[in-house]
């Protein structure tokens, strides 16, 4: 009889645990119901991977999800279709809802800006008239920057001074970025040996860092004379030199002194 007892007590338990587990899947169920009610959703579409700049939107890359419609962004793509083919504009990240403006059907012309790399500035150096329209500089090829500049020291007690050219080697391997349209200019005098003042040509744009392109700067508004010296594409060194003076022409070369000149009688 206990046996019987304990049977039918299990029994018991057994239809009651059943009962307690209908009763909540049925709550449960209805609190679905009565969230999706209340909730409205609609689909949008989502990236499932990191899509580059310009990169072209695949079926693979993109996902429809339901999403609360009180938060869905304007102008969100609703289907596929509406962005396979096109072409991002910006990156697009993975799980970002697409929005119309995120895709077009033709990449963006790349500007020049989208060339420099970072950290890293393009200037304007004018062609020197010496070799404006005669040597055919390429966008890649290597200079080296060469000027001379008049320079002015004091002497004696500090009441004179002195001055005289000076001639150095400035920015070294420096990269022709891209070269310019060509400068149209207004015809100027010719000098005594009748060739035309200035020069007219191509400036070169050039890539430099930011400190360089200050220095750059200071180059060409120092009224110095500026010529290019082309470097081997093999050669990155950065050269020591020393600068070049009269007195060091007339040391290295032996040159002499003329004494004064007498008028003959």
């Amino acid at each position: 009889m206990k046996r019987r007892g304990a049977l039918a007590l299990m029994a018991l338990g057994i239809l009651l645990a059943g009962g307690a587990s209908v009763i909540v899947l049925g709550i449960a169920r209805q609190a679905g119901e009565v969230n999706r009610a209340v909730v409205p959703q609609v689909y949008v579409v989502m990236a499932t991977r990191e899509i580059p700049d310009q990169g072209i939107v695949t079926p693979d890359a993109l996902v429809v999800r339901p999403f609360p419609a009180e938060f869905a962004p304007v102008g969100a793509v609703s289907q596929p279709e509406q962005a396979v083919g096109k072409f991002a504009v910006g990156t697009i990240y993975k799980d970002q809802i697409l929005l119309n403006g995120h895709v077009s059907t033709g990449r963006r012309a790349p500007t020049m800006s989208d060339r420099v790399p970072p950290g890293r500035v393009v200037v304007w150096l004018p062609m020197p008239a010496l070799i404006a329209g005669q040597i055919g500089f390429r966008p890649g090829d290597r200079l080296d920057i060469l000027l001379s500049l008049t320079l002015t020291r004091p002497v004696g007690d500090q009441t004179g001074t002195a001055q005289g050219l000076s001639t150095q080697v400035t920015l070294q391997n420096v990269e022709i970025f891209a070269i310019g349209e060509q400068i149209q200019t207004e015809a100027q005098p010719a000098d005594k040996n009748n060739q035309p003042k200035g020069p007219s040509g191509q400036p070169l744009a050039l890539l430099l860092d930011h400190q360089d392109a200050i220095i750059l700067k200071y180059i060409k508004d120092s009224g110095g004379v500026i010529d290019l010296a082309l470097r081997s594409s093999d050669e990155e060194r950065i050269v020591r030199t020393d600068a070049v003076t009269v007195d060091s022409i007339a040391e290295r070369f032996r040159f002499r002194v003329p004494t004064e000149v007498r008028n003959e009688q």
